[in-house]
């Protein structure tokens, strides 16, 4: 046992020193993706994983979403690389300890040969978010117990640009869960990912089209591909449908503001364009609006059917595991994801599961 740990480490410090030369330039491989899968026609939003219930009608309460499988990872047969049985993505088994710059993350990444294959890469805002735990305290050290070694309980850069001042770029916390903007010039934690095989939740394209270095979300456009049409407004024109996640929405984003408890009962109680299954939505749904290429969504949304979309911050049903007595909010504006004490207000925007 001590005689594997041993190698761990060494694995882990080999890694660090090769980030730590990371410079300019292009990064190689050719990335990852869907794999061979044909890409649905639509995606299947996972679980977040809060099971606790700590309100009627909450997440912990419905738990809304494709349901993990009961091996949620799996280690490869050298031991260093994991594949997510959710999402169908293998990731690095190791992280590395260093941090780099944003340019020097996608070159390391890119650049990295492992467990037989060539095409890793950084993953995208969407890829990072997948590995949180809604349900956990800290996602480090519950990854750090499910074949993973070394997960620090802080952030990781992704390869998705912020699109409001792209001298920035997304970060995802693995400690709460936040998911936040930094300026690229900083140092953060890399975790390299690749394509696997199929999975029975599907995680789409962030929307980012827009490239700024090789190899970044702009550049490699992973995920399922958006519907040509991403919303319908429904025959009442009260409700709207969007394509992508099969997931429907009431038309106007604007039901005012309110403290978290009152946000869950008046989402549970409504009853539109022939409905009364209407709930507040849970973290991944409501992050699911996000256009990483907009430098605005809520604006991008008013222009997609939808009217009176804030642009500020909207409750989710999930409560902020490490403090419950705050929930987690997601800003309509930048696509911003942090938790709020319930007692707080803010924008209430009910949805249901859709057909």
């Amino acid at each position: 046992m001590k005689k594997t740990k041993m190698f761990l480490l060494l694995i882990a410090m080999l890694f660090a020193i090769t980030l730590a030369s990371c410079g300019g330039g292009g990064g190689g491989g050719d990335g990852g993706g869907g794999g061979a899968t044909p890409a649905p026609t639509s995606v299947n939003l996972p679980k977040t994983g809060q099971t606790t219930n700590y309100a009627t009608g909450d997440d912990g309460d419905l738990e809304r979403g494709v349901a993990w499988p009961s091996q949620r990872f799996t280690v490869d047969g050298t031991g260093f690389c994991v594949t997510d049985n959710l999402t169908g993505l293998m990731w690095v088994g190791i992280p590395s300890g260093s941090t780099a710059t944003w340019q020097n993350a996608l070159n390391y990444a890119n650049g990295l040969t492992f467990c037989g294959y060539t095409d890793w890469r950084l993953p995208n805002v969407n890829e990072m978010e997948s590995l949180l735990n809604a349900g956990q305290d800290n996602t480090a050290t519950w990854l750090n117990s499910q074949g993973f070694s070394l997960v620090q309980s802080s952030y990781y850069w992704t390869s998705s640009t912020n699109a409001s001042n792209t001298t920035y770029a997304w970060i995802v916390g693995m400690v709460g869960g936040d998911v936040l903007t930094v300026g690229k010039t900083t140092s953060y934690y890399v975790w390299p990912v690749r394509a696997g095989g199929g999975a029975p939740a599907d995680l789409p394209k962030t929307g980012q089209t827009t490239s700024y270095a090789t190899g970044d979300d702009g550049d490699l456009e992973r995920g399922v591909a958006w519907p040509s049409q991403r919303f319908t407004v429904d025959g009442t024109g009260l409700c709207i449908t969007d394509n992508l996640t099969g997931l429907m929405w009431v038309r106007n984003a604007n039901s005012g503001i309110a403290t978290w408890q009152n946000a869950l009962a008046y989402a549970n109680g409504q009853s539109i364009c022939g409905y009364d299954d209407w709930r507040l939505p849970n973290k991944k749904e409501l992050r699911s609006l996000i256009h990483y290429e907009q430098a605005n969504s809520a604006t991008w949304l008013n222009g997609q059917g939808f009217s009176n979309v804030q642009a500020n911050s909207y409750w989710s049903s999930t409560t902020y595991s490490f403090a419950t007595t705050s929930a987690w909010f997601v800003t309509m504006s930048g696509g911003d994801v942090s938790s709020f004490s319930k007692s707080g207000t803010l924008s209430v925007w009910p949805v249901r599961a859709g057909q």
